[in-house]
């Protein structure tokens, strides 16, 4: 049995300036495994711009998937999928269709295969639109209108004092009890960083993730004890070779949280484990899309549900920066995604 596959495209409604550039639109495939009447789905949207494959060899690695007969359990998948490791959003897309095709035939929501449902709504944060302060400042008015208690936007794409003025503006526009989180993309030196962080004191930052480049660990670790903002480490975590430095259980660890982009990391599963083994070492953990599509999106709600702990908002309200997009049962209501009382992934 193969996997279905078929492209998409999804522009955003005003492209996103990052570290690494701007980005106006999101390019993958959906993913479907078909067995018994019952349809499982994923999507595959690889960015390897952050790490993973090209979307051609994604494609080339989910034509290539094949199995005798649908799994069973989680670890028959965790099985069917090992000749993936290479290319981890086509693994994620191919996991995640197998899981809901199990969940269905058991009449259950893919969280309850992943470990014990936690908690059945969480909190999740507001990406800002908007390129100068003016447009992020109504961006934050909005989501704070809509009941978001937490907003982030990206920096390090500018000067400092730019950088700085826009994030004043936000904080002005929002209050002072709405947190703020940055996302440097490892754009900054760790010099940079420090500088920025402890010039930013005064706004009260939640967290900066990525403040520099993902191979440097020992950089995360100085900033994290130097600087007044909580420290995450995002891209950091598609580092094999690293990852051990980073989630060792230490008091002078190289984060306080750590980011889960299961489309990037390969699956459900395998965050999980990162993030079990990350609370083990008193790490936080949340869980963010990687501007993925709508499956996506409820799979990475999922995750959310199972993790051993709830301390952070989650980066999943990304679908609705999408042209065209409507409502789904994962789309925030007040700052919160609610899991629905359906099977599956619980998305029409």
């Amino acid at each position: 049995m193969k996997l279905e596959i078929e492209p998409f495209t999804l522009r955003l409604r005003k492209a996103i300036q990052t570290a690494r550039g701007p980005m106006d639109e999101r390019v993958g495939f959906r993913v479907a495994f078909r067995a018994d009447g019952v349809l499982g789905r994923g999507d595959a949207m690889p960015m390897a711009s952050f790490g993973t494959e090209t979307p051609e060899a994604a494609l080339a690695a989910l034509q290539r998937f094949e199995i005798t007969k649908a799994p069973d359990t989680v670890d028959e998948i965790a099985l069917a999928i090992e000749g993936l490791a290479a290319t981890p959003a086509a693994r994620h897309a191919a996991e995640c269709a197998l899981l809901e095709h199990l969940a269905i035939r058991q009449g259950v929501l893919v969280a309850t295969l992943l470990g014990p449902v936690l908690r059945s709504h969480f909190v999740v944060n507001a990406l800002l639109e908007g390129d100068d302060a003016a447009g992020l400042a109504a961006s934050a008015e909005r989501a704070v209108r809509d009941g978001f208690r937490v907003v982030k936007l990206k920096v390090a794409a500018r000067p400092l004092a730019v950088e700085a003025q826009r994030l004043l503006a936000v904080r002005r526009a929002v209050g002072p009890h709405v947190q703020i989180r940055i996302d440097a993309n490892g754009g900054w030196s760790e010099a940079t960083a420090r500088s920025a962080l402890r010039g930013l004191e005064a706004l009260g930052l939640e967290v900066c993730e990525q403040p520099v480049a993902p191979t440097d660990v020992e950089g995360l670790r100085r900033l994290r004890h130097l600087t007044p903002c909580r420290i995450a480490a995002d891209e950091t975590m598609l580092l094999s070779n690293v990852l051990p430095r980073l989630l060792e259980k230490d008091p002078r660890a190289a984060a306080d949280v750590i980011v889960l982009k299961p489309a990037a990391l390969g699956g459900l599963v395998r965050s999980l484990t990162l993030a079990q083994q990350a609370h083990d070492s008193g790490v936080g953990a949340y869980v963010t899309t990687l501007m993925d599509g709508p499956i996506a999106r409820a799979a990475a709600a999922h995750l959310a549900a199972v993790l051993p702990s709830a301390d952070w908002a989650h980066g999943l309200s990304t679908v609705e920066l999408f042209e065209g997009m409507r409502p789904d049962p994962f789309t925030p209501f007040e700052g919160e995604i609610t899991l629905p009382q359906a099977t599956g992934w619980g998305v029409p």
